[in-house]
């Protein structure tokens, strides 16, 4: 699958009422960094629904009438705003599977935490677990 493929995958799974940010949109379809590749691919898409990406914090990027129709079609959806901005908090959307044909992340052989730190309880299983283990009777 080509680059612009997997970020119109990423777009066309967003569900009605909800929005992403262009940013995410790269990094769920393995281009983490590369929001501009995500507004290409808007720009390119055909049947794309557009206006459920926004820039970063919930932001109507688009200028002018365009910003308008997008905040118009969001409303439309049920999607609320705060001070001018989409409330991420409340709209936002996190893919939760990879699109196909991204490639996968390498994972470590042990779980981390959020801060990508090996947390104390894993530590302790994985501490069990090497004692535990056939290779250590040896």
């Amino acid at each position: 699958m080509t680059v612009f493929g997997r970020l119109c995958t990423v777009i066309a799974r967003v569900p009605r009422g909800k929005v992403i940010t262009y940013g995410q949109v790269a990094e769920a379809a393995g281009f983490p960094g590369a929001a501009r590749l995500t507004v290409r691919a808007l720009w390119a898409g055909q049947g794309l629904p557009w206006h459920r990406v926004v820039g970063a914090g919930g932001r109507i990027a688009l200028p002018g009438p365009q910003g308008e129709e997008q905040r118009l079609r969001l409303r439309l959806e049920g999607v609320t705003f705060r001070g001018g901005r989409v409330r991420m908090d409340v709209h936002g959307w996190i893919p939760r599977r990879r699109p196909p044909g991204s490639p996968r992340r390498a994972t470590a052989a042990r779980p981390r935490n959020r801060s990508g730190r090996y947390s104390t309880a894993t530590s302790v299983v994985w501490r069990a677990r090497r004692r535990h283990s056939p290779s250590s009777y040896e």
